[in-house]
């Protein structure tokens, strides 16, 4: 196994550690009422004890508060009808870098390569397309107009060609303390701009297409760009969100490195309270659609760690699959082993999907596309990164990467395509498409790789 390719090129996010999320100033609370929202006497409560409520959502029974009072826990604790008052916790983030050819960014060059079948000239690097049959689903006439997909991620390059004509930036928002939604206009790479994508980039004969081309997207900052970093109250507000805003789909390639530990009352209490979140927005119509994980973790036998968020109820967590030098046989390599990182285990997985892998020994060179590079190269998933800098111009950039991360968005594009053709659909009944259309790979049935099978999107808008 090539180590150097599975640990420093492998994108996904994950976190290294837990602190308490607080700012210089206050702390941060997670409050949960025993009712759908506090009542005035119990917000006027919670103001006498020193705290000061920054976001009531009365959809789940939550608030976000912040306070300096050193007793403010216990205080607010003796309040009757709240379930749990609880501090914060960041998630510390590690996002690694994703594939580059020369300096970390792929530059126009290398990513507008000639003689492309397709009119967006970046398509033919897309071998997940094949994988699950983007093709069939828009040929039918199927191609995401009228779904919208909220990408719950580090912000977006929000003006970067194969995201801006999709982007609903009047819906988007940000939950990340002194960052809006909109990536800088500086070099490297966005997760959630390559996940945003994957999932819905336009067919507007610049560069990739989405699985869902005609989606709209809506972002929701939920991870600092710069620092990698994301806390409960922000995920939680950012579902809320997501779910008012109109989304059909949620879309949350994140996921803690390692699983997040069990036990304890307060992470209890914080997965408790993403738990109201991920309802609601289940009972309001949405799909919620996650990572599995990159950890090359059993899940089925591992008691002390849950997947989060794919681990919570009524959310569909996707495993990822990769080609082995797919650039060595286009027409013919199988596009649906396994990645060497994805977690695993019939509890967990719903879904399998292209993730791609850095994981092959092949060192010689392809071309794809016009392009040329070591073989392993083309493995990942190619995809809209962010902005390069060159000679004083900014430049739309598309990176490879590869991760479970990758994976979700495009179940994520492929619901977004059910609840085109299907006005009003239930999430279970997208999600039931889904499973009974996907291609049933690995053991039959249930498998621990592929779950109910690979997703299928000319299958699924078949049905």
């Amino acid at each position: 196994m090539n180590q150097r390719n599975r640990l420093s090129l492998m994108l996904g996010v994950a976190a290294s550690g837990l602190v308490m999320a607080a700012s210089a100033q206050a702390a941060t609370y997670v409050v949960a009422a025993n009712g759908n929202g506090l009542s005035a006497q119990q917000q006027q409560s919670i103001s006498a004890a020193g705290g000061r409520i920054t976001a009531h959502l009365p959809q789940i029974g939550v608030a976000i508060v912040e306070s300096d009072a050193a007793g403010f826990a216990a205080a607010a604790s003796a309040i009757p009808g709240l379930a749990s008052v609880t501090a914060d916790v960041r998630l510390q983030f590690d996002i690694p870098d994703h594939l580059s050819i020369t300096d970390g960014e792929i530059g126009p060059d290398y990513a507008n390569p000639p003689g492309s079948g397709d009119n967006d000239v970046r398509f033919e690097l897309q071998w997940g397309a094949k994988a699950i049959d983007f093709a069939g689903a828009w040929n039918a006439g199927w191609r995401g107009d009228g779904a919208t997909i909220a990408v719950l991620d580090s912000g977006i390059a929000c003006l970067h060609p194969d995201i801006a004509p999709n982007l609903d930036l009047a819906s988007s928002t940000s939950f990340v303390p002194g960052e809006g939604v909109c990536r800088a206009l500086v070099g490297g790479f966005n997760h959630g701009t390559h996940v945003a994508g994957i999932a819905a980039a336009p067919d507007n004969g610049i560069g990739t297409i989405g699985v869902a081309p005609e989606a709209r997207i809506i972002a929701v900052k939920v991870l600092s760009e710069f620092t990698g970093s994301g806390d409960f109250a922000g995920i939680i507000q950012g579902i809320v969100h997501a779910t008012d805003a109109g989304a059909n789909v949620i879309n949350m390639s994140l996921g803690v490195q390692g699983g997040l530990p069990v036990g304890g009352a307060e992470i209890a209490a914080l997965v408790n309270a993403t738990k109201r979140a991920t309802q609601y927005a289940r009972k309001q119509g949405v799909l919620v659609v996650a990572s599995a994980g990159n950890d090359a973790r059993d899940m089925d036998h591992d008691a002390n760690v849950m997947p989060f968020p794919a681990g919570l109820p009524g959310v569909l967590a996707v495993s990822a699959t990769a080609p082995d030098a797919w650039g060595l046989d286009l027409a013919g390599a199988d596009l649906d082993l396994p990645a060497s990182y994805t977690n695993y285990g019939r509890s967990e997985v719903g879904l399998a999907a292209p993730g791609g892998d850095f994981d092959s020994e092949v060192e010689s060179l392809c071309i794809v596309g016009g392009v040329a590079n070591p073989c392993w190269v083309f493995d990942g998933v190619f995809a809209p990164g962010g902005y390069a800098i060159q000679g004083g111009q900014v430049f739309a950039s598309y990176s490879w990467a590869g991760g479970t991360s990758m994976a979700a968005p495009h179940v994520s594009g492929v619901a977004a395509l059910v609840y085109g053709k299907y006005p009003g659909i239930k999430p279970a009944q997208v999600e039931s498409i889904l499973r009974r259309t996907a291609d049933d790979l690995g053991q039959p049935g249930n498998d621990p790789f592929y779950g109910a099978g690979r997703v299928n999107a000319a299958a699924a808008v078949a049905n």
